[in-house]
């Protein structure tokens, strides 16, 4: 048993189901299908793998100089921690 009285005028179930047969305007459909088209297709798993990848490393002379005077110390460090 339905409760709500509305739902049992006649047409009502009609009139909202003839909303459901609105067109969209022919611009929007256009505009989608481009860029449907337009945007590129994602990689498979196997391309997406085996696409070059770049490491790149930035050092300024001052780091460099740094590095090696660290390294440095840490072998003689070890050296003498050796005897």
């Amino acid at each position: 048993m339905n409760a709500d009285p509305r739902a049992q005028e006649p047409g009502r179930l009609a009139d909202l189901a003839a909303l459901g047969d609105v067109d969209p305007p022919p611009n929007l459909v256009a505009r989608v299908m481009t860029r449907v088209s337009s945007e590129p297709r994602l990689p498979s798993l196997w391309q997406w793998l085996l696409r070059p990848f770049v490491i790149e490393v930035r050092i300024s002379p001052l780091v460099l100089i740094g590095m090696a005077l660290a390294l440095g110390a840490a072998f003689v460090y070890v050296g003498a921690t050796l005897r």
